[in-house]
This record gives C-alpha cells, sequence and structure tokens, in this order.
C-alpha cells in the first residue's frame, strides 16, 4: 500500500543519512536508533563527517538538531546513495560500509527507558516522535506520501492502514507538544512484532524524507 512511495534509503539502509549544509553540502550526518525488544528507542547513536575534521561523534549535536530549529535548518535526509556521491564529491573517497561506520559512533545519546504506558486494552502503540515543523505544501505531500485517509479522529491529522497475511498495520499522523512537534502511532492487530519492524523503519524514513527529524520511539502498551 505505501512501498511505492517508500525512499530506497528506507529499504536498503539501516542507518539514517543527512547532509550538513543542504545548500551547499559541507559534510555528512549519520545516524542509528538502538531498539530495544519491544521496538523502542534506547540510544540514538550519531557520527559526522566533514573533510576538514574527518570522522566525529557528538551527542550534543545530535541534540541540537531535535532541540534548536537553526541547527536542524542545517540538516537534510538524503538516501545512503547521495551521501555515498556527496562524499566522494568531497574528497572522501567511497562511503564505508554500514558496519564500519557503526565503529565511528562513540558518543551515544542514551534514551529514556520505561515501562510501556497502560492506555487501555487496546494493541500496544508504538509512538515515532518528530522534531520540526510542516508548512501546508509539505504537508499535503506528506499526508499523500503516507496514504493518509481524511476521516481523521480528534487530534489525528490523518491514518493509513494496510493489510499483510491477517495482521492489519495502522498509522496516525498527530501533532503533539502543543503543536511544536509531530509524532506517528503505529499499532499491529493482532500483535506482530516482526511485521511492524520493517513498517516502523519504512515510515520512519517517509516522514524523513519530508523534513521532519526524528527524536525517538516509545511503546505504549
Amino acid at each position: 500500500m505505501i512501498e511505492a512511495s517508500v525512499p530506497p534509503a528506507a529499504v536498503t539502509s539501516t542507518l539514517d543519512y543527512y547532509l550538513l549544509g543542504p545548500a551547499s553540502p559541507c559534510g555528512l550526518l549519520v545516524e542509528e536508533f538502538e531498539l530495544a525488544d519491544d521496538l523502542s528507542a534506547t540510544r540514538l547513536r550519531t557520527a559526522g563527517w566533514t573533510p576538514a575534521d574527518g570522522w566525529w561523534s557528538s551527542a550534543a549535536f545530535a541534540r541540537a538538531v531535535r532541540a534548536d530549529p537553526d541547527v536542524r535548518a542545517r540538516v537534510r535526509a538524503v538516501t545512503r546513495a547521495d551521501a555515498a556521491a556527496t562524499y566522494r564529491r568531497l574528497g572522501g573517497g567511497a562511503l564505508p560500509d554500514e558496519e564500519t561506520l557503526r565503529g565511528r559512533f562513540r558518543d551515544d545519546v542514551p534514551l529514556a527507558a520505561t515501562a510501556p504506558l497502560r492506555l487501555g486494552l487496546g494493541p500496544a502503540v508504538h509512538r515515532v516522535l518528530f522534531a520540526g515543523g510542516l508548512d501546508a505544501d509539505r504537508l499535503t505531500a506528506l499526508r499523500a506520501a503516507l496514504r493518509l485517509d481524511g476521516m481523521a479522529d480528534p487530534g489525528v491529522v490523518g491514518t493509513g492502514r494496510l493489510r499483510v497475511d491477517g495482521t492489519t498495520l495502522r498509522w496516525d499522523l498527530r501533532r503533539v507538544g502543543g503543536g511544536v512537534a509531530w509524532c506517528l502511532d503505529v499499532t499491529a492487530e493482532p500483535a506482530d512484532r516482526e511485521a511492524l519492524r520493517p513498517l516502523l523503519r519504512r515510515l520512519t524514513g517517509v516522514v524523513r524524507g519530508h523534513g521532519l527529524v526524528p527524536a525517538t520511539i516509545d511503546c505504549l502498551a
């Protein structure tokens, strides 16, 4: 249902790639969320590269991307192929494979790990929280890419659905934090962690491609 609109990076890469200084790229940022068994995020791993400094890792910079709009405006999500082309163009040569890149992750951001919140008797909700804003055009484009319908509950911008091998998958796009952030609430009924894992990855890739930056993933039971 959404496969045609998923960026290649969400399918072929397990890491997230960003260009630094999108108007005139001057480096790369590579990230990965470390997930617990319940698919909640426990750690954000991050590394950057610029021609002058080589590879570096900074938890403070990763936090600033999510907290400071001015810093966030300096990064742009791209595919691994685009990141590799920029890396080569800036003099880095061939971009290392993803296992090698993981060795560049040194200054991680610990994420709060708490017991799932009990919201009722329904299926577990996996909430992907995003930093950033969407103007009207980007929101329209994101709604189309996520295949959201217009019959939303109060507080929900739109809902997408997919049925795979007897499992109903659903995702709701919401504004949260008084309108300063966005989230996707993703559920599988009956519960199917193996179906949820790739879906969370793909949906997050779609949203990243429209300018928002993932901040964490929580499991709300």
